[in-house]
């Protein structure tokens, strides 16, 4: 077996079956921007839950002891607008069940990249199961209008030799595993 980024007909061969890697799935590549599968990777689309930062003098993101209390969460039917130098996260329509050998890597594309979108690179670990959240950042001094069910960031899948612990089996505890859409840290 060899070991290596995997191409269209080897994500499609893993989102087949009775536990696919990723649903839904689309073969092709559709809408504005696209989603969908690609060449060598899956563009996913924005799903429309938003978890909105309240900021405030006295707030301090600690991922340790994370203030859940200065966010609200937001649903938006067809846009969503991303003020000039904030963040907010998100999460994709499609959810993932990652196989033991495979891992993924989220980047953003590249129309929203051209107008100041930081899609932030997130692992998608070998046995993580659940909904992508999405670390977005408007690096532009101007708002960002994301689309609703249209591409926001591509997944690139690699497969390698199964590690001695998957997400599911690690000491910390896998605490996104089974993550039902757009979370904060625990």
């Amino acid at each position: 077996m060899s070991y290596s980024i995997l191409s269209d007909q080897e994500i499609a061969a893993l989102c087949r079956g009775d536990r696919p890697m990723l649903t839904p799935f689309s073969t092709t590549q559709e809408g504005k921007p696209s989603w969908g599968l690609g060449s060598f990777g899956y563009d996913l689309r924005l799903g429309k839950k938003f978890l909105v930062p309240l900021g405030g003098v006295n707030a301090v993101l600690d991922p340790v002891q994370f203030p859940k209390t200065h966010f609200r969460q937001v649903e938006a039917d067809h846009v969503f607008e991303l003020a000039p130098n904030s963040q907010v996260l998100a999460e994709s329509v499609e959810s993932f069940h990652m196989p033991d050998d495979v891992v993924g890597v989220a980047w953003g594309k590249s129309s929203y990249a051209r107008c100041g979108l930081l899609v932030n690179v997130t692992p998608l670990e070998p046995g993580w199961i659940g909904r992508l959240t999405l670390e977005l950042a408007n690096l532009s001094p101007l708002p960002i209008r994301m689309h609703v069910g249209q591409g926001i960031a591509q997944v690139v899948f690699f497969r390698g030799q199964r590690p001695g612990r998957t997400y599911a089996e690690k000491e910390s505890g896998g605490g996104y595993q089974d993550q039902p859409g757009v979370s904060l840290p625990y």
